[in-house]
């Protein structure tokens, strides 16, 4: 399940969580919710693993929204959305998530 929480005074816009289902082995057990952040309202993304304690990797294959493509546990937060990148409710940006030997392709969306 995504949700939102509001960062400290001193920061703009809110951070996204999205929850990646894991099962009591740390692995990957289901896709998790697509992101759907507002380019508008300065929101990024936070992956967490339903464990605190399991590892996972996160990769934007082919199109990455963000600066980066690759995200993990131990960088888990996606940065803004770049400068470039107009928000469209209709592009999809697929990555995958890995944990283990598990891995599922979950996406999101980047609004105006």
């Amino acid at each position: 399940m995504a949700t939102t929480s509001t960062l400290t005074s001193s920061e703009m816009g809110t951070v996204v969580t999205v929850i990646i289902p894991v099962d009591k082995n740390g692995q990957v057990d289901r896709e998790p919710e697509p992101f759907r952040i507002f380019k508008g309202l300065h929101q990024q993304v936070l992956w967490k693993a339903s464990d605190s304690k399991a590892e996972f990797n996160i990769e934007f294959e082919e199109e990455s929204p963000f600066e980066y493509k690759q995200f993990s546990n131990l960088e888990p937060y996606s940065g803004l959305v770049r400068r470039e990148v107009l928000g469209d409710k209709g592009k999809y940006y697929k990555y995958t998530v890995r944990t283990g030997k598990k891995s599922i392709d979950p996406g999101g969306v980047v609004n105006p």
